[in-house]
């Protein structure tokens, strides 16, 4: 057995240590306000720094816990020192919290930021909102009535008009619920889009491509397919305009020439008559056309208008989806010129949401599209595309689409892109009218943060609570900063991002970087947001999968769990508000009446044998 008074002599003087560490430190984070929580959260940093593995275990051996105390450390060390009959000397500089205290803290920070609990449970719910349930005010009634606490709209989807018809559509059906007594209120959060970089345009060269005209239930067609034709070696348009589907390079053959209202016949490759009619000069030797009905074409191929002829040089799809597997090679253009002109690669070719991601890509670095179904690496860099290759796909062919997320790992984007979007500037003003939350996502530094609270404050919305997202592995590196600077914040909380972030951190330490967000999160006092495929199988197809039951029990550990929408977000709702419910008497020490549903998984302790 350990000596208790070499183990009091022991802590004693990390005691000291500490002390004076953080007496130092908070000279360098100034607070008006929540000094207690800056105080415990660098006694914290220390501790899991600086305290000597055999000091920790002695503590253990004599029953002296540290882990979970984080909360109130500064105060349980002095505990275990008056236990162990060791004078010491904090001085009153430093601020100490108690276990009351601190779950007050937090709990008062929690109705903060996500409104009163009125709810046998403590852990509020946060459901991702679907544009469809405009039309749908049912399935939101639903929500709230199982337990919904907080509605998030993702900003990196949708428009204004939507967001707005939404967050109306949510108002309503409180109204309702509130005049039928069964009154329940909701917080509005808003995601910022953030950096995230997305697949912009796809297209595949496959042999003879068919361009499919969108048709109706009879099989007749709906609208044409726009489209544009180059002729020679002219550049086509950058940026191309969004409802262009298909690109086709012609060569004139002697005097051949178009103008805007011709109509350019072919046969194509099925030997069906097709036109194209020419409605808009886009440019020099450019030109925007429109296809009335399906045609399969390839390079060769010969179109007539009056006596001039042309022959197809290239022809480019450009669908909402391609199909990839693993060999396929994956060409990302920086523009849309260099990716429409480009005729010779036989893979998938795209553009993304953000080219100034790519600059620090290198040959080797790791891809991630998808939410990680899908892992390529880079093969080269070229002028003007990164050539990757795809070297995973869970052993089936997958898809990318439009919109599809992709994830640089291994290449610093931080450097490049801000976290704050052109795209960012343009929603914070809707953002600071409509939401009662706001989240930044993709953040770096203490740097972003501030720059977020100026911009808001200059909309009239100081008093709007800030969530900062962790889904990048810089975030995970400065979260300490990020959390001393939220803690100037009038509501500040934090996110774990877990989709984004294990594809930043690797899936094999991602159970490590969330404990140790959780533990941070509570050493400041500060709401923790549980968010990304929780219950994901229940809400998308209706049955839950073993492992994402036990995930919830460790999002207990947050003051707040985010669903993300499905076909049956409701029934997922219901199950998660009843998984969070407080724990039964019988295990917090109290005499309960006898639970008729709950197997006796332990009678037969009690049989002879």
């Amino acid at each position: 057995m350990h000596d208790k008074r070499d183990l009091g002599v022991r802590l004693a003087a990390f005691y000291r240590e500490m002390v004076e560490w953080v007496r130092q430190k908070r000279k360098h984070f100034p607070l008006s306000s929540h000094e207690d929580s800056r105080d415990q959260l660098l006694a914290y940093l220390y501790m899991k720094e600086h305290m000597p593995r055999d000091l920790m275990e002695e503590l253990e051996a004599e029953g002296l816990l540290l882990d979970g105390q984080e909360p109130h450390l500064i105060a349980t060390v002095e505990q275990f020192l008056t236990y162990l009959r060791t004078p010491f000397d904090r001085g009153k500089e430093i601020r100490t919290v108690t276990r009351n205290e601190a779950k007050r803290l937090i709990d008062e920070r929690t109705e903060a930021m996500f409104g009163p609990c009125a709810h046998s449970r403590r852990t509020r719910i946060m459901v991702t909102m679907d544009e469809a349930w405009v039309d749908e005010p049912d399935i939101i009634e639903r929500l709230l009535l199982y337990g919904m606490d907080i509605a998030r709209i993702n900003c990196a989807y949708g428009s204004p008009e939507t967001w707005e018809t939404l967050t109306a559509v949510i108002r309503r059906a409180e109204e309702r619920l509130q005049q039928q007594l069964l009154g329940k209120r909701c917080r509005i959060y808003m995601d910022l889009p953030g950096p995230k970089i997305r697949v912009d345009r796809l297209a595949v060269h496959t042999g003879p491509v068919k361009l499919t005209v969108p048709k109706n239930e009879y099989g007749e067609p709906i609208q044409p397919l726009a489209g544009i034709i180059s002729f020679g070696s002219s550049q086509p348009l950058s940026p191309l305009p969004h409802d262009v589907s298909f690109i086709l390079q012609l060569t004139a053959e002697e005097e051949a020439a178009v103008e805007q209202g011709d109509d350019l016949f072919f046969a194509d490759v099925r030997g069906r008559k097709r036109k194209l009619k020419v409605i808009e000069q886009m440019g020099p030797s450019c030109f925007k056309v429109l296809l009335s009905r399906t045609a399969y074409v390839q390079k060769g191929m010969k179109l007539w208008c009056g006596p001039g002829s042309f022959t197809l040089s290239s022809a480019l799809f450009i669908p909402m989806k391609a199909f990839v597997k693993i060999g396929t090679p994956l060409y990302i253009y920086f523009d849309d010129a260099q990716f429409a002109a480009a005729t010779d690669e036989r893979g998938v070719k795209m553009t993304t949401t953000l080219a100034k991601a790519w600059r620090n890509v290198r040959a080797g670095d790791r891809l991630y599209l998808n939410d990680g179904q899908i892992l390529a690496r880079v093969v080269k860099v070229h002028g003007q595309c990164v050539e990757a290759k795809v070297i995973a796909d869970g052993g089936k062919q997958k898809t990318i689409k439009q919109g599809t997320g992709i994830h640089l790992p291994d290449s610093f984007i931080h450097l490049t892109v801000p976290p704050l979007t052109d795209r960012d500037l343009e929603v914070i003003p809707f953002i600071a009218e409509h939401a009662d939350m706001v989240g930044l996502s993709f953040v770096h530094t203490p740097y972003d943060l501030r720059k977020l609270y100026r911009l808001l404050s200059e909309q009239g919305a100081s008093s709007l609570s800030v969530i900062a997202k962790i889904e990048t592995r810089e975030a995970l590196h400065n979260l300490a900063r990020i959390v001393l600077e939220g803690l100037k914040l009038p509501a500040f909380g934090v996110m774990i991002a877990r989709g984004d972030l294990a594809l930043e951190v690797g899936f094999e330490h991602m159970a490590a970087a969330q404990r140790e967000i959780l533990m941070l999160c509570r050493a400041a006092h500060i709401p923790v947001i549980w968010a990304t495929q929780v219950l994901e199988q229940l809400a998308k197809k209706g049955l839950p999968s073993r492992a994402e039951i036990s995930d919830v029990s460790l999002g207990k550990q947050a003051q707040c769990v985010m669903l993300n929408k499905g076909a049956h977000i409701a029934e997922a709702v219901r199950v998660l508000a009843s998984l969070l419910e407080e724990a039964p008497r019988s295990q917090r020490g109290e005499a309960a009446a006898p639970d008729k549903e709950r197997p006796h998984l332990f009678a037969l302790l009690d049989e002879e044998e």
